[in-house]
């Protein structure tokens, strides 16, 4: 998992590409850490440039969204694409999220 980090006023938001899986956990973590750090109002972690996401991947978003939720901040997933989509659409991840597909 490749991401690149942009902060503007109250929105943090996070490019992620390539593939979310467990080997992922550290870097991810990290990210979670910076935005929370961050105290943004909105979070957003864009994936539409991520081509795979396993059950380890789901987690880690379910690990960021229990984050920022203690700070009362939002979360938005955006645009996930392909298998990613697909694995949302399996794991109910849309009654778990806001999820943005524009």
């Amino acid at each position: 998992m490749e991401y690149q980090v942009d902060v503007k006023e109250d929105v943090f938001e996070a490019k992620l590409s390539e593939k979310i899986t467990f080997s992922d956990l550290d870097g991810f973590r990290e990210m979670v850490k910076r935005m929370v750090a961050s105290h943004s109002e909105n979070n957003i972690v864009d994936l539409s440039a991520v081509e795979f996401i396993d059950s380890a991947g789901l987690g880690m978003l379910l690990l960021a969204r229990d984050e920022i939720s203690k700070t009362s901040a939002n979360l938005t997933l955006r645009s996930p694409q392909g298998q990613v989509k697909r694995m949302f659409s399996v794991a109910r991840f849309d009654q778990m999220f806001e999820i943005d597909n524009s």
